[in-house]
């Protein structure tokens, strides 16, 4: 687990509402004239404290797998540059059927509001949503002469469930 996550858990107050992610999908789609680019990720880590309903979400970019080997290069090395900023980050509030916080990304902050789908049942929650991420919000620069193989907006598709947390 990462060190912001454990940080983030030691933090919290002392409650036996505490879950981390057991499994989650996260997958991008670039719907563009020319060419729809979409990639999977599933090595996302994260915590939500249900007494607080405050959240810490961390994804490793370089993980996202596309179908074509190229492609995931090219978002690596010449848009996301996962050098330089390796990880996403949403942290935040759960209030009512909305994720509110803050989401870093490309080394650049911004507030955001997303739906939410939510179900708790005791041991488990499960949270899915979809929306969108405007790339120039996050200063990611498209070449012009690929304006129409790659969308200015890129929709977001979220899965995740989480566990109770045990401390060991």
């Amino acid at each position: 687990m990462g060190l912001i996550l454990l940080t983030f858990l030691y933090f919290l107050p002392l409650s036996n509402e505490r879950f981390i992610i057991e499994s989650s999908n996260i997958a991008f789609y670039s719907y563009a004239p020319l060419e729809d680019i979409q990639a999977v990720n599933t090595e996302a880590i994260g915590a939500i404290d249900m007494e607080t309903r405050e959240f810490l979400i961390k994804i490793p970019v370089s993980a996202f797998e596309f179908p074509n080997k190229l492609m995931q290069k090219h978002f690596n090395d010449s848009y996301l540059e996962t050098d330089l900023y390796p990880e996403c980050i949403f942290k935040g509030k759960i209030k009512g059927e909305s994720a509110i916080g803050e989401l870093t990304l490309h080394g650049k902050t911004n507030e955001i509001n997303i739906p939410i789908d939510f179900l708790e049942d005791g041991e488990k929650i499960i949270i899915s949503t979809t929306f969108k991420v405007l790339l120039k919000d996050y200063k990611i620069k498209i070449p012009k002469i690929l304006f129409k193989n790659i969308a200015e907006d890129i929709e977001i598709k979220v899965s995740s469930t989480f566990k109770k947390y045990i401390k060991e």
